[in-house]
């Protein structure tokens, strides 16, 4: 089997310590209306686990009702202004997901709950139960990677694999 290039291994690193610091994730979804010209954009606390993304949000909100009918969504994980080394070079990750429903009535929904608890603590036990909120599952299709100025990448599949250094506009 043949090794990754070290400067391979870096960026993964360097991807996944983005992911692993964000505890929202901004969310872009199609406009609710047909003939809406702008997304429907929101902010909700997610998890990874498994190499998945998972968020609890509720449907009272536009851009989660958009979700659950269209069952993809972009999503936006940014590092904080306030470790930003350059406000103009946040590291940042966009990438393109589709949504899959967890059902409440499956253990994998008590499992989730518990894991969204621990890293974000008693507010997840007092809306677990909540009918307007649904657990989704984000599998990322594509995605965009940037880690300062002329450093972006293209993303591919699940695992949001390094997929080429862009250079282009």
């Amino acid at each position: 089997m043949a090794q990754k290039a070290p400067y391979l291994t870096e960026l993964a690193e360097q991807r996944d310590r983005v992911l692993a610091t964000v505890q929202t994730l901004i969310i872009g979804a199609p406009p609710e209306a047909t003939d809406a010209a702008l997304p429907e954009l929101g902010v909700t606390p997610s998890i990874q686990h498994e190499e998945f993304f998972y968020i609890y949000t509720s449907r009272l909100s536009a851009h989660v009702r958009s979700i659950l009918k269209s069952r993809h969504a972009q999503f936006l994980a940014i590092e904080d202004e306030a470790t930003a080394q350059n406000i103009w070079a946040r590291k940042r990750i966009r990438f393109t997901a589709n949504i899959i429903e967890i059902d409440r009535k499956n253990d994998e929904f008590n499992r989730l709950a518990r894991l969204f608890a621990a890293r974000h603590g008693p507010t997840m036990d007092l809306i677990q139960d909540f009918t307007d909120f649904h657990m989704l599952k984000l599998v990322p299709t594509s995605g965009v990677m940037v880690l300062g100025f002329a450093k972006a990448y293209q993303l591919d599949g699940p695992g949001l694999d390094i997929a080429e250094h862009l250079r282009e506009s």
